[in-house]
């Protein structure tokens, strides 16, 4: 019998079948009577990199944008950093995702905050992008190297897509010590199988092999472990972090799925024992 290529268990791991009507109703709980809603509502459940919202305004500032640029979101998830930049910079962004359902709930939430002629949504394999060369000016991807095995393909397709001389920015958790001593289930990987971790040296080699100089790099380790902390620390008092049970709020719980507090406790563990470390990569063309 033939393996199940790595995608589908990629598919497997994020696909609930009813995100939509759960992130529909988290939204109602936080936000009662709203309407219109605004990408400042929506940043309670549609951002959940390591560092959230924060780190997606302090990684875009990286990217150099000007009005009427294209971006390329690769792994745009439920389509909160894309609408951010799309709204912040007034850029025309593509995100494509590999879950159908994210992309369907990426194009909802960007239709009810009116974004959806600057932020487009399509299913698709970062791997293999149904664009033509040259088709952006910049390229981004935030957490999803590690549901990627083959990292030379992805960064290769990247480089055929962007414009010479495009900036890609890469925001990735990093094997920084021993992968057998990784705990899972995390975010992105109910178990190991299913986890493509790499080290910085590794990502660097590739992107240089894909036709990438490397600008900038940060270690964004310290900041992530703060950054979940507060997650778990978060209570009533702020609307947008109403607490679930586990000591997470609801909308991480409505992302991530019901096991979301242990796969959280398990990357702040991960990266305090010094095994991981998300790590941004600021990349040109040349």
């Amino acid at each position: 019998m033939s393996t199940p290529p790595a995608s589908d268990a990629v598919t497997r791991h994020y696909q609930q079948g009813d995100l939509r009507r759960k992130i529909d109703e988290a939204l109602d709980r936080l936000y009662p009577d709203q309407n219109p809603l605004t990408t400042d509502h929506l940043r309670a459940v549609d951002e959940f990199h390591i560092g959230g919202h924060a780190a997606t305004r302090q990684i875009a500032e990286h990217l150099e944008l000007q009005p009427g640029l294209r971006v390329l979101d690769a792994g745009s998830g439920l389509g909160g950093p894309a609408r951010h930049l799309a709204q912040q910079a007034d850029v025309d962004v593509t995100g494509v995702d590999l879950t159908a359902e994210y992309v369907a709930v990426a194009r909802w939430l960007t239709d009810r905050v009116g974004l959806s002629d600057r932020a487009h949504f399509l299913q698709g394999d970062v791997s293999a992008l149904p664009f033509p060369g040259a088709s952006f000016d910049r390229a981004w991807m935030l957490h999803v190297g590690m549901n990627v095995k083959d990292k030379s393909r992805l960064f290769t397709e990247i480089g055929r897509v962007l414009t010479d001389g495009g900036l890609f920015i890469v925001y990735d958790v990093m094997l920084t010590g021993d992968p057998s001593l990784v705990s899972y289930p995390v975010p992105w990987a109910s178990e190991p199988g299913h986890s493509f971790l790499a080290r910085a040296e590794e990502y660097r080699s590739l992107l240089r092999g894909a036709g990438f100089e490397m600008v900038a790099e940060h270690d964004r380790r310290g900041q992530g472990v703060q950054s979940l902390r507060d997650l778990s620390g978060a209570d009533a008092h702020h609307p947008d972090r109403a607490s679930a049970p586990g000591g997470l709020p609801a909308s991480v719980n409505v992302a991530m799925g019901s096991d979301g507090p242990i796969k959280i406790a398990n990357v702040v563990q991960n990266m305090e024992q010094g095994l991981l470390a998300p790590t941004e990569m600021v990349c040109r063309l040349r």
